[in-house]
């Protein structure tokens, strides 16, 4: 039996070792999570134990940004300073969830904790959209960019 959380709202999540790479829906926010490895699990639990609290918030964000599902790391050094005097946007950073009223609800909160834990941003800019976003199924999904 493998135990892991769902990656929209944290509920705690079983599934037969048998279903490995299979989905199951979450109970409680109905989000098609993918059923991990268990040795990812194990791998991805003692890199948080070793990372030690000042970095715990940015490995537990929950919505996820485009290019996670794929292993890539949000680059967060660029070139650009960023200048919140100006009316231009120099970056731009996106969200997206599968639409239902938790996700959604959860994704204003990662979203409103990035800008908080980043004081020097300043949102330019927003948009949103609903568009498929490709996993085993196309699935729709609620997707915001936020220019700074």
């Amino acid at each position: 039996m493998i135990t892991f959380k769902c990656s929209q709202c944290e509920e705690q999540l079983e599934a037969p070792s048998s279903m490995i790479g299979e989905r199951l829906q979450c109970p409680n926010c109905r989000y098609p999570e993918i059923i991990p490895d268990i040795q990812d699990v194990k791998t991805s639990s003692l890199a948080l134990e070793e990372e030690g609290n000042e970095n715990m918030g940015e490995s537990l964000i929950q919505i996820r940004t485009f290019g996670n599902e794929t292993g890539m790391k949000h680059k967060t050094e660029f070139n650009r300073t960023l200048n919140p005097d100006n009316r231009t946007a120099t970056r731009i950073r996106t969200f997206h969830t599968r639409l239902s009223e938790n996700a959604m609800a959860y994704m204003d909160d990662q979203i409103n904790e990035w800008i908080d834990k980043n004081p020097d941003i300043e949102v330019k800019f927003t948009n949103a959209v609903i568009g498929g976003v490709e996993g085993k199924n196309i699935e729709p999904h609620l997707i915001v960019s936020v220019w700074y």
